[in-house]
């Protein structure tokens, strides 16, 4: 059976009102168990050594001795903040942001921050993203670019790189959040604009959204991607998304019409008007399709329903008309809207 082994040693920071140093320290576990995480807060401040916690988890977990350079490292970053603590201002929080970028390797100085220049941390947190990215761990990967951006706020290309991860993580909010820094950092980055605006668009705040693909256009109008986010907006908004997507499928074709087929939403977040509603049981008929492929459409292709099987004719018109336009099912859908039930009053 193989032996445990240490990853990392990462600084969570310090709370100067309790004179907690929170850390985490990763490691290997044996065979079967892999990366592993140990949580652990050392209290300042107290008679006693206070790095006998962190000893003893270490012998629990991975029967290991506390390594010297993580001993050397933690009693620098202890004596650092205790000379904080007696400085005036001892207690406000923001002394000690600096205690969450640290981060100490077992046994290799070069990957430990401590004690070097700042750009020379942000590269050592650059390239320990990386590793954790490359060994399948992309939520670690997150934390160590949110550690760089405490030491480089603006640094473009790790805010370009936590928005894409947060985005693959589902966290659209924070992606939300980081694109719209990076937009600011890199205002000529058209992916900037265009992630900014798929966040705004998962949110559901489509005219938000338009306006960031409106400005990727402006920096690059053969992105078909953005064609796609600005017609997509437009869809939501009930306007018309048909210039942005033939736009797109000149540009490129077969990515396009998958978007169109599998992630397009054919939604509109208007006010309802008042025009009809049509159940379920109504629209095999209206398309001229069986029970089976009115279901399939509704389930697998797209088409807008409430959980009963009721479809707005707004969406329904729409829908049908991406369909055809864009030659997305087999054969083209003979539907049209019908006569309304009451005609407008003349003025």
């Amino acid at each position: 059976m193989a032996r445990a082994s240490l990853r990392f040693l990462l600084l969570d920071g310090f709370d100067p009102d309790t004179g907690e140093l929170a850390l985490r320290v990763g490691y290997i576990g044996a065979e079967p168990v892999g990366p592993a995480l140990i949580r652990i807060k050392l209290h300042l401040g107290r008679a006693g050594d206070p790095l006998a916690s962190l000893k003893k988890e270490l012998q629990t977990h991975v029967q290991m001795p506390l390594p010297p350079l993580w001993d050397r490292g933690l009693k620098v970053i202890i004596r650092a903040v205790e000379d904080e603590l007696s400085a005036p201002e001892g207690r406000h929080p923001g002394r000690y942001t600096w205690v969450q970028t640290q981060v100490l390797h077992p046994a290799d100085e070069r990957r430990c921050t401590l004690n070097h220049p700042v750009q020379r941390q942000v590269d050592i947190l650059v390239e320990w993203a990386q590793r954790m990215e490359q060994d399948g761990e992309p939520r670690r990967s997150l934390e160590f670019l949110e550690r760089l951006l405490l030491l480089s706020p603006r640094h473009a290309g790790a805010l370009a790189w936590l928005t894409r991860l947060l985005r693959a993580q589902g966290m659209v909010p924070e992606s939300l959040e980081t694109a719209t820094r990076w937009a600011r950092e890199e205002p000529r980055s058209g992916e900037a604009h265009i992630r900014r605006g798929e966040a705004l668009l998962h949110l559901e705040r489509p005219r938000e959204a338009l306006e960031a693909f409106k400005t990727a256009l402006q920096l690059d109008p053969l992105q078909a991607q953005a064609h796609l986010g600005a017609g997509q907006s437009a869809s939501l908004l009930g306007g018309d998304p048909f210039p942005h997507l033939d736009a797109a499928l000149e540009l490129d074709p077969a990515f396009a019409r998958a978007v169109l087929k599998e992630t397009f939403d054919h939604r509109l977040l208007v006010p309802d008007d008042g025009r009809r509603i049509y159940p379920f049981d109504e629209i095999p008929a209206l398309l001229g399709v069986s029970g089976a492929e009115a279901r399939a459409y509704i389930e697998q292709e797209g088409l807008p329903a409430t959980t009963e099987g009721e479809v707005r004719e707004p969406e329904l018109a729409r829908w049908v008309a991406i369909q055809n336009r864009y030659l997305l099912q087999r054969a083209a859908l003979h539907w049209t809207a019908p006569t309304p039930r009451r005609l407008p009053e003349l003025a």
